[in-house]
C-alpha cells in the first residue's frame, strides 16, 4: 500500500512554488537574501510542509510589514524567516539580531544565517 506520508513530496511542493504568487514570494526572499532562486526553493522544498508553502505569499507580506520599524530585521530578513517560513528560530534571530547590533557586518551575518537554514 502506498501512502501519502511515505511519498516523496518534493515535485508536489515544487508545484506548489511555481505558483504565481509563491514564485514571486520566493523570488522576493531570494533576492533578500542573495541567493538564486532555485537555491531558494530548494531550501524551502526541504525545510517547510506543504501548508507553509501554499500560504507562503501573504505570510511574507505580513513579515514585510512587520520588518517595516525595525531597520536590523528588515536588512536581515528576520521576520521572514521566523514567522513567514519557519526556517530560522526566534533566538536564532534574536541571537543574529544582537550580532547586527554589536557591529558585526550584515553581510557576514546573513552568510551566517544562510549556513543554518540551508
Amino acid at each position: 500500500m502506498d501512502l501519502i506520508y511515505e511519498r516523496n513530496l518534493q515535485p508536489l511542493k515544487l508545484a506548489v512554488l511555481k505558483g504565481t504568487r509563491q514564485d514571486l514570494a520566493v523570488i522576493a526572499l531570494a533576492s533578500r537574501l542573495g541567493i538564486s532562486r532555485q537555491r531558494m526553493r530548494n531550501i524551502l522544498i526541504h525545510r517547510c510542509d506543504m501548508m507553509f508553502l501554499e500560504n507562503l505569499g501573504p505570510r511574507l507580506e505580513a513579515a514585510d510589514a512587520a520588518a517595516a520599524g525595525d531597520a536590523v530585521a528588515e536588512a536581515l530578513s528576520l521576520p521572514h524567516l521566523t514567522t513567514a517560513t519557519g526556517l530560522l528560530s526566534v533566538e536564532a534571530a534574536a541571537e543574529f539580531c544582537r550580532c547586527a547590533k554589536s557591529g558585526v557586518l550584515l553581510s557576514d551575518i546573513i552568510i551566517d544565517i544562510l549556513e543554518v537554514i540551508a
